[in-house]
C-alpha cells in the first residue's frame, strides 16, 4: 500500500511535467501561427479579463516572470501595436495600459487556437475525468492559498 506521501510526490511531479509540456506546445502554437510568444498572449489575455488595468506586480505574477521583466513585455506589445501606454489621469507616476483594436484582433485569433488545441489535444479524454481533475486541481489550488498557520 502506498503512503500518501508518495501520492503527493507523485501529483507533484506530473504536474510540473504537465505545466511545462503545455508551455512548450502553447508557446511553439502562438509563435508559429502567430508570431508570439505564450507570454506575450498571456499579457492581452490579462488585459481583457479585467475591468481594471492591471498592476505591474499582477501581470508579474500572473505571468510567472520578475516584475522587471513585465517592462520588457509591455514594450513589445506597445511597439507591435497591441497596447496603448498612457500616464494615469490619477497619478503621473501610474500609466494606463489598454488593448488597442489590433490587439484585440490578435487577442480573438489566439483564443481560437487555444480553443482548437484544446479539441484536439483534450477532445478524447472522458469528460468525467476532466471534470474531476478540475475538481481536484481547485481544491488543491484553494488549499495552497490559505495562509500558513504560524
Amino acid at each position: 500500500m502506498r503512503r500518501s506521501s508518495e501520492y503527493y510526490s507523485e501529483i507533484g511531479h506530473y504536474l510540473h511535467r504537465v505545466v511545462a509540456l503545455i508551455d512548450r506546445r502553447g508557446d511553439a502554437m502562438f509563435r508559429g501561427e502567430l508570431g508570439i510568444s505564450l507570454s506575450q498572449f498571456t499579457l492581452l489575455r490579462l488585459f481583457e479579463a479585467s475591468d481594471e488595468v492591471p498592476s505591474q506586480q499582477l501581470l508579474a505574477d500572473r505571468l510567472g516572470i520578475a516584475k522587471s521583466a513585465v517592462s520588457r513585455q509591455i514594450d513589445i506589445a506597445r511597439r507591435s501595436g497591441w497596447i496603448d501606454v498612457a500616464v494615469s489621469p490619477s497619478s503621473r507616476r501610474q500609466h494606463t495600459l489598454t488593448l488597442t483594436p489590433e490587439g484585440r484582433k490578435l487577442l480573438g485569433r489566439a483564443k481560437t487556437l487555444v480553443e482548437n488545441s484544446e479539441l484536439t489535444g483534450f477532445g478524447d479524454l472522458p469528460e468525467a475525468d476532466v471534470e474531476a481533475t478540475l475538481r481536484t486541481l481547485k481544491a488543491l489550488h484553494a488549499k495552497l492559498t490559505e495562509p500558513n498557520p504560524s
